[in-house]
């Protein structure tokens, strides 16, 4: 086993781990030579969340293809060709952990890239955290994770949910219904959404959470409809969830409605007929309609590669940038010595052709500063820009005295808004 890093030396645990991963159905090649850098990434292209999922590997293949095609990254005096290992989550949050330990003990990665969900998210980042390996989670999140070895590449609920929402109290009114599946990321955008409407003089009049295989909605829709908001808020996740959409246009429900994973997601929008979605908003770091040179030009690439695609979702682009900022840090390190490229990436990268525009990661907070762009679902499932909500810099950690570069191997933490005392009052009972 090659000993770039320090996990990498760690009680041959390869050898413990073959006959563990002896089972395991892969479609990667499993040798890796000092002659290349290896990125592993996992996500669900079958099950449940592939929708959601599969054009994320989409954009880490694409990211890949152009650092080759360009001559690779010199790193330790050689130039080095990325060698990508994708494996199939397959909508199994108990197949992320075993994979996450095949990733670091048998491909050897220098970088893990894995999950959909924050349950698949956490099942792979405590393997490659406790291996002292960087991990990227590259869809929107919840924000509010400090670690050191983890790294985040899409929007958080700061640059999201609070412009998103503070846009549509003013226009609708301050009257809000909630309903999201119920893990830990919809549950704390749930803890956004409070925070959302103390911020901005919302009320938030009903919040309830359901079981990922839940379809029928009828009961729920009829719940809105007497409660009768100004607006809905959504984080509807996966197959089942989103049926609530054809059920509530049968039913008559006509309420505005808001979501930041409906359309950047699932892209639903080119999945039921119109106009199921109608009246839908969304707040996108990216999605194919955003404007812009970046945009058309990812999505042109995408879709010569995948001509059967779709839709160009948020995903394929925060995959691609997180490979590209991982080749930046790489260069910029001269190795792939896990501790020298946490400190290139916490110095700052920047990635100009990033597919949402203006895209830089901030050191002290493992997040990026991206633009949000909020769009409104038509009558016949085109979308139109409502604002550029404008490129926001993540300040929630640092906001509550959180700097992740203090943070040592093993004593990582999550924060969410109960956790900011100036908030205290959104959350009393």
């Amino acid at each position: 086993m090659r000993a770039r890093n320090s996990r990498a030396r760690r009680l041959n645990a390869t050898a413990m781990l073959c006959a563990a991963f002896a089972g395991l159905s892969t479609t990667a090649a499993q040798a890796a030579t000092d002659e290349e850098i290896v990125l592993c990434t996992i996500d669900d292209t079958t099950g449940n969340l592939a929708a959601m999922s599969t054009p994320k590997t989409w954009g880490y293949a694409l990211a890949v293809e152009e650092i080759n095609e360009a001559g690779g990254i010199m790193v330790d005096g050689v130039q080095k060709m990325v060698k990508h290992v994708q494996y199939d989550g397959q909508s199994d949050v108990g197949r992320y952990g075993q994979l996450t330990q095949q990733c670091i003990f048998e491909d050897e990665a220098d970088v893990v890239m894995a999950g959909y969900t924050g349950a698949e998210r956490e099942a792979a980042r405590v393997e490659a955290v406790r291996n002292e390996t960087i991990f990227w989670h590259n869809n929107q999140g919840e924000g509010g994770i400090a670690d050191r070895y983890s790294f985040f590449s899409g929007p958080t609920p700061e640059q999201q949910v609070l412009p998103a929402l503070e846009w549509m109290i003013d226009e609708f009114g301050p009257r809000m219904t909630f309903i999201g599946a119920d893990y830990n990321f919809c549950r704390a955008i749930g803890a956004w959404v409070r925070t959302a409407a103390g911020l901005y003089e919302g009320d938030l009049v009903m919040e309830e959470y359901f079981p990922f295989d839940v379809n029928q909605w009828q009961q729920t829709i009829g719940e809105i409809q007497n409660i009768g908001p100004d607006f809905q808020v959504h984080c509807l996740v996966g197959g089942d969830q989103v049926q609530f959409y054809p059920q509530a246009d049968a039913a008559g429900l006509k309420t505005p409605a808001w979501s930041n994973v409906t359309i950047a997601d699932g892209y639903e929008h080119k999945i039921f007929p119109a106009p199921q979605l109608e009246n839908m908003h969304v707040p996108p770091g990216y999605i194919e309609d955003v404007p812009g040179e970046n945009s058309e030009a990812f999505a042109a690439k995408i879709r010569e590669r995948h001509p059967d695609a779709p839709y160009v979702n948020e995903h394929a682009a925060f995959g691609y940038v997180a490979v590209k900022a991982m080749a930046k840090a790489w260069a910029a390190a001269g190795t792939t010595e896990t501790e020298a490229v946490i400190e290139a990436l916490e110095a700052g990268v920047t990635v100009e052709e990033a597919p949402g525009g203006s895209w830089s990661l901030v050191g002290d907070q493992h997040h990026a500063a991206l633009p949000t762009y909020l769009f409104k679902v038509e009558a016949d499932h085109s979308l139109s820009l409502i604002s550029e909500l404008g490129v926001t810099e993540p300040s929630f950690l640092s906001d509550i005295g959180v700097d992740v570069r203090e943070f040592g191997s093993g004593d990582g933490e999550t924060y969410l808004p109960t956790d900011n005392p100036a908030w205290a009052d959104f959350f009393a009972e």
